[in-house]
């Protein structure tokens, strides 16, 4: 049995939501990156390269989470053109 509209809207939604939650995860990576930038910015003293091991550690937390949303973004990709 074919699905109805309402179904293939709703799987496409369903799609484009975890790819919104894919993003915010990212997005909440990214200002934890921003927030230590900014801290080591403000600091009087010169920073060490010790203290760039939170920035590479929140970096690469960052960054798996970028990639983390080509999977979610080829799914809805996908789905979306199956019902075109």
């Amino acid at each position: 049995m074919a699905e109805t509209f309402v179904q293939r809207r709703n799987a496409v939604n369903q799609a484009l939501r975890r790819v919104r939650q894919a993003y915010r995860k990212a997005d909440t990576a990214g200002e934890l990156l921003e927030r230590e930038l900014d801290r080591l910015i403000s600091r009087k003293t010169i920073v060490s390269p010790q203290s760039l091991k939170s920035v590479q550690v929140k970096l690469d937390v960052y960054v798996k989470f970028l990639n983390g949303i080509e999977g979610p973004v080829t799914d809805l990709i996908r789905l979306a053109t199956a019902y075109a």
